[in-house]
């Protein structure tokens, strides 16, 4: 067997559904980037900080920014998620 025809090693160590699981994260992940740096191109959280200033809870501008990537991350995450199970091949039917 020569050296491009062995298996590779690593490959063969994750399962489908582990591949498929850090597909939808590196998806969900790149996307949630993208719209971030998007949304705070246009969205400034200073007027976010300043309504919450009476409250007493005062997040800084990199909080604001992590809540808006974590919330971008889970809207793309469900998203992803939900095209891997819809183009998931369905298992075969019993007679």
């Amino acid at each position: 067997m020569s050296p491009s025809e062995r298996p590779d090693p690593e490959r063969e160590t994750l399962g489908e559904r582990s591949r498929v699981v850090l597909t939808v994260t590196w998806c969900a992940f790149l996307a949630a980037s993208a719209a971030t740096m998007v949304f705070f191109a246009f969205v400034d959280p200073s007027p976010v900080i300043a309504v919450l200033k009476p409250t007493g809870v005062l997040p800084g501008r990199t909080e604001l920014y992590s809540l808006g990537f974590l919330f971008f991350f889970g809207v793309c995450a469900l998203s992803a998620s939900l095209t891997a199970w819809l183009v998931a091949p369905r298992p075969p039917e019993r007679p």
